[in-house]
């Protein structure tokens, strides 16, 4: 009687197992950040033609990124001494807007709608959308444009 008693606890712990597996992959595909990871700008043959700049997404339909869609682009500064020993904290740093140009499946590409101003935003090294920022989807709208 033990014997089964055992053997079916031991069958439960390893079901509850792979099902608490499953749930932290899970939670990693759909908690996942979507980022900048790549940019990529044309180079014009004359001096009248547009110049594009695309923005490449890791994250698209399966994100919830639309074509047309606004969001507000981030990036990550960590606070630290003059020494840059001791780090005091991070900062999240609006840096520009990017409309979205075509989404399929995990990526999107993405172009600049907006830079948003420093005047009352907290400056950055780097000026403009670069590989690494953060996309939040918060706020973010359809332009109709």
């Amino acid at each position: 009687m033990s014997v089964s008693v055992t053997g079916s606890m031991g069958r439960w712990l390893i079901v509850s197992g792979l099902i608490l597996l499953a749930m932290l992959f899970s939670w990693e595909v759909f908690a996942a950040d979507v980022n900048v990871v790549d940019v990529r700008r044309n180079i014009p043959l004359a001096d009248d033609a547009p110049i594009y700049k695309d923005f490449y997404l890791n994250g698209g339909d399966s994100s919830g990124l639309k074509k047309n869609m606004v969001v507000t682009v981030f990036r990550k500064l960590s606070v630290r001494d003059s020494s840059g020993t001791t780090t005091f904290g991070d900062l999240e740093i609006p840096v520009g807007q990017l409309k979205v140009i075509m989404s399929a499946g995990r990526v999107a590409v993405a172009r600049e709608f907006k830079l948003i101003s420093r005047d009352d935003e907290p400056m950055l090294e780097q000026t403009g959308i670069m590989i690494g920022d953060r996309v939040d989807f918060q706020g973010s709208f359809i332009d109709k444009k």
